[in-house]
């Protein structure tokens, strides 16, 4: 995607390692806290939590205190953001750094050290040599995963520029609250190119394969999120259930987060740029996660399509991953 041309693309294709193995699992280990660890920090920006144990029924939290701070809180959200943006621009930075020092293991003459680490971490724009499809379609895949849960939306006229669709509601408020902008910009973006760009391409740079790179890498992104567990513990009521309840729930992050690394770790090494991956990752947090019997409850008379639909749409994504990042 970055261009038509080896000379583009090498430094993230390069099969030479520049840096070492221990060097790379420090530098991955080292992303992953620092951006784990400026989300508490700042004290505007750590949860606090003083209710006593309550048993709470399943699946629902217990009421929030007054003297809390919870996640979803604006000054929260508002403090951690600007601590992962500042963190992952120091990823970035390091990142900068190791390619400046080392290289990347294909530099040319006409490149300097800052191009050629935009390179690596990509996040160089799309060749002049494509065309306009080829530069969308990467972006196109997980819409097309997606087509059972969009089919749903049909149905239930929430589709843009449906009956039950306002601009508004589900434009203007909902992507510039503070919700709105961690879940479907800065968290995506910061994200991608801290467990995209930063970790797997020093995994690349350290001579890592192709399959470590795609199956290991992304478990770095799915243990970011076992810090969730103290929180859920005491949204659910600080009990045993609410231990239980915790760790299963992480348990489950971790599952689908590194499904997911899986994804956008490929579309990454195979089109050299973060920006699908970013894309991706924002769709999804849109969509949520697939719920065919949500659907199928909702419209019975289309149950059977709506359970089609989701097959065809992991199918149809299967058929087009190769191909349309090609």
């Amino acid at each position: 995607m970055l261009a038509a041309d080896d000379k583009a693309t090498c430094s993230i294709s390069t099969d030479s390692p520049v840096i070492s193995g221990t060097l790379s699992w420090l530098l991955c280990a080292f992303f992953t806290l620092s951006y784990v660890g400026s989300l508490y920090l700042a004290r505007a920006g750590r949860l606090a939590f003083h209710a006593p144990p309550v048993d709470v029924p399943n699946g629902q939290e217990r009421v929030r205190l007054a003297n809390e701070k919870w996640r979803n809180d604006p000054q929260v959200i508002k403090a951690r953001l600007k601590a992962v943006a500042v963190s992952t621009l120091g990823s970035c930075a390091v990142v900068v750094c190791v390619v400046s020092k080392f290289g990347s293991g294909c530099r040319t003459d006409d490149r300097s050290s800052f191009s050629e680490a935009l390179s690596v971490l990509g996040l160089s724009l799309p060749s002049v040599n494509l065309n306009l499809w080829s530069i969308l379609r990467p972006h196109l895949l997980a819409p097309v995963l997606y087509v059972g849960p969009l089919y749903i939306m049909l149905l239930d006229t929430t589709l843009p520029f449906q009956r039950d669709w306002d601009f508004k509601r589900d434009v203007v408020e909902k992507f510039t609250s503070w919700q709105g902008l961690r879940n479907y910009s800065i968290a995506p973006a910061t994200e991608e190119l801290v467990f995209r760009s930063c970790i797997i391409s020093m995994m690349k740079l350290s001579g890592a394969t192709t399959k470590q790179m795609v199956f290991a890498g992304p478990l770095w992104f799915g243990v970011a999120h076992a810090h969730h567990a103290w929180e859920l513990y005491n949204i659910y009521g600080r009990t045993k259930s609410a231990l239980q309840r915790a760790v299963l729930t992480c348990a489950f992050q971790l599952t689908y987060t590194t499904l997911f690394g899986w994804f956008t770790t490929f579309i990454f090494l195979r089109t050299g740029s973060v920006y699908p991956a970013i894309t991706s990752h924002t769709f999804c947090n849109i969509m949520g996660l697939p719920d065919p019997g949500y659907g199928a409850r909702m419209f019975p008379r289309q149950a059977a399509v709506i359970y089609a639909l989701h097959v065809v749409g992991m199918v149809a994504f299967g058929f087009a991953l190769g191909p349309w990042t090609k």
